[in-house]
């Protein structure tokens, strides 16, 4: 699978994840350190280490931010699905069809499927169901204006429990104004902690990518 069609830029998820983990780790190393060797007088190596502590997470930051820089905005054609990363599996999301809502001018019905990737499973996983929800689902137009799902409802209907392999559809509304044009759904992972993972479209300045919506 390609990270093209993923959450994820450059940068697999579970290197991501990795990344962010050895940075954390390794700044909370040097800050004890830092402290053990201030406390038996050796104030010099304490200072050194403080710097390290510091050096860090700005060195973490500054890529954090350089890989977000280097991507872009992206939109897949009709028919294709994207993939949200968890640590041993994916799921996919993709888009079914969608209507415009009997009697209505702006109320938009958008038909999305997710599906439990049974080719993405890590060989430790087993067949246990996964109930896992996007972070959230956004339509946005051709003047990058957002619009939410009309109801929270949409949590449950996408995030039901399935097993490696299966599938499920779902109905969400949307109110889009009529001059709304060149439509798209963005479907990402919750902001926090994914806007500190190197590579993931919620980080800052990365690109994101989007579905193709069929009206």
């Amino acid at each position: 699978m390609s990270l093209a069609v993923t959450n994820f830029w450059l940068v697999p998820a579970p290197r991501s994840l990795l990344a962010f983990l050895a940075a954390v780790g390794l700044t909370g190393l040097l800050l004890a350190a830092a402290a053990v060797a201030g406390l038996v007088g050796k104030g010099w190596l304490a200072s050194r280490l403080a710097r390290g502590s510091v050096a860090v997470p700005v060195l973490y930051g500054t890529a954090l931010l350089l890989v977000g820089l280097s991507t872009r905005e992206r939109t897949l054609p009709a028919g294709s699905g994207k993939y949200l990363c968890e640590l041993d599996c994916h799921l996919v999301y993709s888009v079914a069809g969608a209507d415009l809502a009997p009697g209505s001018r702006t109320r938009r019905v958008l038909r999305p499927v997710t599906r439990f990737d049974e080719r993405t499973v890590a060989p430790w996983r087993g067949n246990a169901p996964l109930t896992r929800w996007p972070g959230r689902i956004e339509l946005i137009d051709r003047r990058g204006r957002r619009f939410p799902p009309v109801t929270a409802a949409w949590e449950t209907a996408v995030g039901a429990p399935l097993r490696p392999g299966e599938s499920h559809e779902t109905a969400i509304a949307f109110d889009v104004p009529e001059d709304a044009g060149a439509l798209r759904l963005l479907v990402g992972a919750s902001e926090w902690p994914s806007r500190l993972l190197i590579g993931c479209e919620e980080a800052p300045l990365a690109g994101r990518l989007l579905l193709t919506v069929p009206f």
